[in-house]
């Protein structure tokens, strides 16, 4: 290739998932700093003194961010090109292409629609989809394998066919890494949300109409909503319902349980990558849980993380570039918030109340819980409001086998909760 200098043949050089060897420089704690030799030594050949002529250097990666900024300057890797998630024209084109071989061999069913399966498979990668018709195809082949005592009898493999059965099964099974995060959203929201009083579906009915007027609107793409209350109020299950019901395509909660022990610099990365992840897809939504802890808010000092502080604040104006995106945030001390001046990053506040006595039967009510006049005297003695969670633990305390309320042990872990002052029944 030098013999020829200019004249000789165009060579290709591919770097598969770069940022692995191309880190930014100083970035890690080894001693030996070889990550940073590799990359002084890629900046040399491309374009230093020993730079090489007549090659094309192509680098592949998923985390952009994480490559040496000197990199990505023009000259060396100047052109970028961002490879997003297909649409639902894009999604029927692969789907054809993975079963093209399942057509020809005549084991795709008549009844398998593409268009249906394009539809369905928001979000979805090139790779997910692809994994979607082999784990169809999985289940297609367990239903030709019937097993008998002491061995497996199949059937003959000409008789197999992929139904749409089988592709229904399998979108329970294959889930995106860009979809919705429904199994821990449903966590939040367990026996489902409690509608108690007129004005808390008021408030439900307010933010959700807040979440579709977006997805009409032409000049709004960023819309930041705080749900705020009392430890307990319910917040976090109102916020997950709105989240799960949202129709978004993307949706992801952050939460402090999930970040335990995780390092400030670890718990900032992992917020500005689901707010990356966020702004790839065309309609998103984040929950962010519990914004005091999550900040390690304490009040003596007070202390907290001014680096996730900054993160957060920094995501949390940040316009999408394309498609919109809800940020749902839940906080049990407003306050602080507004001291720590990321009260005003959000664009609507709503208070989940505590519950009234009449709102407390109704609680009870939806329990099935029997025999509630006989803690009505315990519930007239309460002088504040009932966060719904208390309540709750304190119901499920006090019924027997036959959900009926023990009015003793009913005041008595009332009491206990810390509701009701310490009173004769």
């Amino acid at each position: 290739m030098s013999a020829r200098g200019d004249d000789s043949d165009l060579h290709i050089i591919i770097f598969d998932e770069i940022d692995s060897v191309c880190k930014q420089r100083g970035s890690t704690n080894s001693g030996t700093g070889v990550h940073d030799t590799v990359v002084n030594q890629l900046l040399s050949k491309i374009d230093g003194v020993e730079s090489l002529n007549n090659i094309l250097v192509i680098g592949m990666t998923n985390r952009k961010d994480m490559i040496d900024e000197a990199l990505m300057r023009p000259g060396r890797f100047e052109v970028h090109v961002e490879i997003s998630l297909p649409d639902e024209a894009g999604r029927l084109q692969i789907l054809k292409i993975h079963t093209t071989p399942m057509r020809e061999a005549k084991v795709l069913g008549n009844d398998v629609q593409l268009p249906h399966l394009a539809a369905e498979t928001k979000n979805f990668s090139g790779a997910e989809i692809e994994g979607l018709v082999k784990s169809a195809a999985s289940f297609a082949f367990q239903r030709h394998v019937t097993a008998e005592s002491g061995g497996m009898k199949t059937g003959k493999l000409d008789d197999m066919q992929l139904v749409q059965a089988d592709f229904e099964r399998a979108l329970t099974e294959v889930k995106p890494a860009f979809g919705v995060s429904s199994d821990d959203l449903a966590i939040c929201v367990r026996g489902g949300l409690i509608e108690y009083s007129a004005a808390q579906q008021e408030m439900v009915q307010a933010a959700g109409g807040l979440l579709t007027q977006l997805q009409t609107s032409e000049h709004t793409s960023l819309l930041t909503m705080l749900i705020e209350g009392e430890p307990g109020a319910g917040k976090t299950a109102a916020a997950a319902t709105l989240a799960l019901s949202s129709g978004f395509h993307f949706v992801k909660l952050i939460s402090p349980n999930s970040l335990i022990g995780v390092s400030e610099a670890a718990k900032a990365n992992h917020i500005a990558r689901v707010f990356d992840d966020a702004h790839k897809s065309p309609l998103s939504l984040v929950l962010i849980d519990d914004l005091e802890r999550l900040l390690e808010y304490v009040r003596i000092g007070p202390r907290f993380s001014n680096l996730v502080l900054q993160t957060l604040l920094t995501c949390l104006k940040k316009q999408p570039k394309t498609g919109k995106l809800v940020i749902l945030g839940t906080s049990s001390n407003v306050s602080v918030l507004e001291s720590l001046e990321m009260l005003e990053a959000f664009n609507v506040t709503f208070n989940v109340p505590t519950l009234a006595k009449s709102e407390a039967l109704t609680v009870l009510r939806h329990l099935g819980a029997k025999r509630i006049e006989s803690v009505d005297s315990c519930l007239n003695a309460v002088s504040k409001g009932i966060p719904i969670k208390k309540l709750l633990l304190v119901a499920e305390m006090s019924m027997d086998a036959e959900r009926s309320l023990d009015p003793a042990r009913f005041t008595t872990t009332m009491q206990s909760a810390g509701l009701l002052e310490p009173i004769g029944f």
